[in-house]
């Protein structure tokens, strides 16, 4: 009798999820907050791309990192910016594939109820190690954010203050104040 070979199954991935040293992270779902504060910032990137021509934003995109030693990290940051330079306007995109290798040159993780600081910073080494230019680490509850830019110290951003783009994108600036919706207080 004919022994029958049973088609090899790939494995089912998470909905979002990073890659860490050969090893699938499940990322956990936004909280709605983060995800709306997210959201605005992707907006005024994306306005700030179409009204300087400079580039596009994705959001929610798996980014292939090359770091020393040969190590790698797939990751999802909140909100990216690309700029036409880094991959021009008119190049064809893959029908299929990730993640991309393309490395933005900014970079944005809101902090949820489930992220840890010392991961999120973690994060925002590992994506100027592996080129990006600037990283917006954004604190949705206390209304500040941290910006990483190379050899440079982290400075912190109130919220009556304004992100900016740094060296690399200096016109670009954010008024952290619409950043934050407000919010519902539940009675304690």
């Amino acid at each position: 009798m004919a022994s029958v070979t049973e088609p090899a199954v790939e494995p089912t991935l998470p909905d979002r999820y990073e890659v860490v040293d050969g090893e699938v992270v499940e990322l956990e779902p936004m909280g709605w907050y983060a995800a709306e504060v997210a959201n605005r910032i992707r907006d005024e990137l994306t306005f700030y791309g179409r009204t300087s021509g400079r580039g596009r934003t994705r959001s929610d995109m798996l980014f292939n990192l090359t770091l020393p030693g040969g190590r790698t990290r797939q990751r999802v940051p909140d909100v990216a910016f690309i700029s036409f330079d880094r991959w021009p306007q008119d190049r064809p995109l893959p029908i299929e594939g990730d993640p991309s290798d393309v490395v933005p040159e900014l970079l944005v993780e809101v902090a949820s109820p489930t992220d840890r600081a010392d991961d999120l910073f973690g994060k925002a080494q590992e994506y100027l190690t592996a080129g990006g230019l600037i990283v917006w680490i954004v604190l949705p509850v206390v209304r500040q954010a941290y910006i990483f830019e190379p050899g440079a110290k982290p400075r912190a951003v109130l919220v009556q203050d304004e992100l900016d783009g740094g060296a690399a994108l200096p016109d670009l600036r954010v008024p952290m104040a619409g950043l934050f919706p407000p919010v519902v207080l539940e009675d304690a």
